[in-house]
């Protein structure tokens, strides 16, 4: 009996295993379909599902349209692209194509040299949701024709190519990351002045890994960039040679804001868009909002008697 019991149960699960696959599409979707939620594409012929691992092969994969909200069923999705260049093929894309505002859920999303695309209009707010969205080492681009919320946690270190959104300074084509639970440290590029425009929103987070002068992840390029959120620097493997440096954020081509919810995790608020910190009572560290440069600095302590010196033989000049 327990023999037979065991061979059933066997059965079952070799049974369950043969079901789970690897699933890929085989061609784009077209205008108004969407293999978001249907068999659409996929080379099994079937609708997605638990179990199953799913690439778009580099193909286009757009959502329905309308106003809804859908989880994608598969329990992992990664969009690709066969263009060697991040951002050349658009049609390489995880796009939206629905209206009004609409809640896009994929759980276990990895982007590795495809694209994130808003398809739809200024007045359609596309929120892509999930338990994380990683940025492969081949990249992500993204393109927005209206707002786009990327309120999944963002992992990886890939690069994220913010395109062109084709409306200079617009007020809504803008890619928002909202989520304060990312670990990702890549670089973040925007590709084009007044058309590339990032926003990290309040409560939001960026992270940076600092090492020897010079060498960090950044935010650069030509475009519009807010930052609301705060940015969490990993001091643990930075030099700390005086007057040492990283460029966080170009400010020399970038036109950038920092707003007044914008903190630096564990730094001092030190007045005149100056925020210091330290990893111990020797390395101390300042962050500049103007130029965007995290600098290594003398402890205050120090700046504080160098001040005071300063001001005695002022005044002992004076009595003189």
């Amino acid at each position: 009996m327990f023999r037979c019991r065991f061979i059933f149960v066997a059965v079952l699960l070799m049974s369950a295993s043969a079901l789970a696959g690897v699933v890929t599409m085989t061609a784009g979707d077209g205008f108004g379909a969407s293999s978001l939620n249907t068999a659409g594409k996929w080379n099994n012929a079937l609708a997605p599902s638990a179990g199953n691992t799913y690439f778009n092969g580099g193909f286009l994969l757009r959502t329905p349209t309308g106003s809804g909200s859908y989880t994608f069923a598969g329990n992992t999705l990664t969009i690709t692209s066969n263009n060697p260049t991040l951002g050349g093929d658009l049609n390489a894309t995880l796009m939206y194509k629905g209206g009004g505002s609409s809640i896009i859920t994929v759980n276990n999303l990895t982007v590795n040299g495809g694209n994130i695309r808003h398809g739809s209009g200024d007045g359609d707010t596309f929120t892509l949701a999930g338990n994380g969205l990683t940025v492969g080492s081949l990249g992500m681009g993204v393109a927005t024709q209206g707002p786009l919320y990327v309120t999944a946690p963002i992992y990886g270190s890939g690069q994220i190519l913010v395109l062109s959104c084709g409306n200079d300074n617009s007020t809504t084509r803008i890619v928002h990351f909202a989520s304060p639970w990312s670990t990702y440290n890549g670089n973040i590029v925007l590709s084009t002045a007044k058309r590339s425009i990032f926003a990290l929103d309040a409560g939001a987070n960026l992270n940076f890994t600092i090492g020897a002068n010079g060498i960090n992840n950044s935010v650069s390029g030509a475009g519009i960039a807010t930052f609301d959120g705060y940015f969490n620097l990993n001091l643990s493997g930075a030099s700390s040679n005086l007057y040492d440096s990283w460029t966080l954020v170009d400010n020399s081509t970038l036109t950038e804001t920092f707003s007044s919810t914008f903190t630096v995790l564990g730094f001092t608020d030190a007045g005149g868009n100056l925020w210091t910190g330290s990893i111990d009572a020797t390395k101390w560290y300042q962050f500049d909002e103007s130029t965007g440069i995290l600098n290594v600095v003398p402890e205050p302590a120090t700046i504080a008697l160098l001040g005071f010196g300063g001001l005695s033989l002022l005044r002992i000049r004076k009595r003189r």
